[in-house]
């Protein structure tokens, strides 16, 4: 080969394991919420954790923002990489379990009527 060969390029994984964690906390909260059913009041206590929680945001824009090169990250894992995405995982496991035994989130207060 000449050395004029182009290299790949590795991407690494940080995209990928922020839209791993973005993901999974979405699913966590989605699970509290919905462990009774889906209710409009779970949309309205979604939208406020979104608005007030800013851990939360910031996990979910994270994911968002570096969503469009997940896709290049993954075609390159090496062995390392994978093993470093299963840890970020399995680190998750003990809150779903957490949160499946909890039950249902509380409901959400209503809305007071105007006079």
């Amino acid at each position: 080969m000449s050395d004029s060969a182009v290299t790949p390029v590795a991407h690494g994984i940080q995209e990928t394991k922020e839209a791993l964690i973005g993901i999974n906390e979405l699913a966590l909260a989605l699970a509290e919420r919905f462990a009774d059913g889906v209710q409009f009041g779970d949309m309205i206590a979604f939208w406020d954790k979104l608005q007030k929680d800013e851990v939360f945001r910031a996990k979910l824009t994270a994911a968002y923002e570096g969503w469009s090169k997940v896709s290049a990250e993954v075609g390159d894992l090496d062995v390392q990489e994978s093993l470093e995405l299963v840890t970020v995982q399995m680190n998750f496991i003990p809150r779903y379990i957490e949160t499946l035994k909890k039950g249902p989130a509380a409901p959400v207060a209503p809305i007071p009527e105007t006079k």
